[in-house]
């Protein structure tokens, strides 16, 4: 019976992973066709690429109601996993621009928000070792997938202003099927787990003592907010040095972020799952901030030639195939025995601490200094942070 769980939710999170993607994907040349197809204002960039992080702080809360509603496991990730997709399907009918801000707000606000069931529901069902090969195997088929819709759709964005809206609806409705599967994952019913749901601060008081209990954990996580920060820092930079300073097509940022940068996943992934199996969080956070340093850094170099924009997107994807391995299987862990549903939360409430800052912040540098200098910053802070990691050793936590 245990192994027949354990085989509907490794179906259920390939199948999450593949119809996934497509979104997930076209998600992030948001900030390019803002700029580029819809002239949006640094105000509006800056609106668009603070929801991730500010919005995570409500995630966090969704999340935080697992700890006190255990048997709400799988309703829970349905429900985030609905609502996150649902408005894509009227992007069509709709040439708003803050509708559009409002549908990334569903995205970003759910799709974070279902992560500590979903992670809790792996650890439940799924071996230590088997579920960390898997989740990172699927994660690699999606990248994969990724390359593959990078050589597709890069004509189609380019052949019409409006056919970025078409393929969002598609991708929405694609990811909507995962639903089907999820219903079938079988969930461990624990009598007796339901408390009253706690004040609103109370969920973040409980994250900063688990912090203090666990001082391994909160080294890894100020590891993770320096380099973090200067991503988000460096975000409303990004898309006006694409399409103010560099002049890119669809078909260069779609051929850099889908198929080099997938390339850079596909090449890593399973060397970071080997990393994260045998190797010490910190060093392995403090590489990955030395990767999230080099992409800006070697991004600027593409003024002279298109071939270091490649580049810097391949060194990046190398780097977020660690980040999204380590990021998302951390709660599991540290956690170990423990439950994982409030390590898990904690990760998704310090991304809407550093949101609440880092996006207007590098809005306003934009404008004051412009978008180059800022991305020298954001190349600047991650190698502050890495030296951080090797330098300062947390206390080491003893399991009881």
């Amino acid at each position: 019976m245990k192994e027949k769980g354990c085989s509907k939710t490794r179906l259920a999170l390939l199948w999450m992973n593949l119809t996934a993607e497509p979104l997930i994907a076209l998600y992030t040349l948001l900030p390019f066709i803002l700029r580029k197809d819809l002239n949006a204002s640094v105000l509006q960039i800056s609106v668009f690429v603070a929801l991730r992080p500010v919005l995570s702080v409500f995630s966090f809360y969704w999340g935080a109601y697992l700890t006190h509603r255990r048997n709400k496991l799988l309703s829970n990730l349905m429900g985030a996993w609905a609502l996150a997709h649902l408005p894509f399907l009227f992007l069509p009918f709709t040439s708003n621009i803050w509708f559009l801000l409002l549908a990334c707000a569903c995205f970003q606000l759910f799709s974070r928000a279902g992560n500590p069931a979903l992670i809790e529901i792996l650890k439940t069902n799924i071996p230590k070792k088997p579920r960390e090969h898997i989740f990172s195997l699927y994660y690699l088929l999606g990248f994969i997938e990724s390359v593959v819709l990078g050589v597709t759709i890069a004509n189609i964005l380019d052949g019409s202003s409006g056919n970025w809206k078409i393929l969002f609806f598609i991708s929405a409705l694609v990811g909507l099927s995962s639903l089907f599967l999820q219903m079938r994952i079988p969930t461990k019913q624990e009598e007796g787990q339901n408390t009253p749901f706690p004040s609103l601060i109370r969920p973040i008081l409980e994250s900063f003592a688990l912090m203090k209990r666990r001082p391994d954990f909160a080294h890894f996580q100020c590891g993770f907010m320096i380099g973090g920060f200067s991503l988000m820092l460096i975000a409303p930079a990004l898309c006006i040095f694409y399409a103010d300073v560099l002049e890119l097509t669809h078909s260069n940022i779609v051929i850099a972020r889908f198929i080099l940068m997938g390339i850079g996943v596909v090449l890593s992934t399973f060397l970071w799952k080997k990393g994260i199996g045998g190797l010490d969080v910190n060093k392995l956070t403090g590489w990955i901030l030395v990767g999230f340093a080099l992409f800006p850094l070697i991004l600027l170099f593409a003024q002279i030639n298109l071939f270091f924009l490649y580049f810097a997107f391949f060194l990046y994807g190398i780097a977020q195939a660690g980040s999204h391995l380590l990021w998302n299987l951390s709660g599991t862990l540290f956690a170990q025995n423990e439950n994982s549903a409030p390590y898990s939360s904690t990760n998704i409430l310090m991304v809407g601490f550093r949101g609440a800052i880092a996006p207007v912040l590098g809005g306003y540098l934009c404008q004051l200094i412009g978008p180059a200098y800022v991305l020298g910053i954001g190349a600047l802070l991650p190698i502050l942070g890495a030296i951080y990691m090797k330098v300062r050793k947390p206390v080491p936590y003893a399991l009881n």
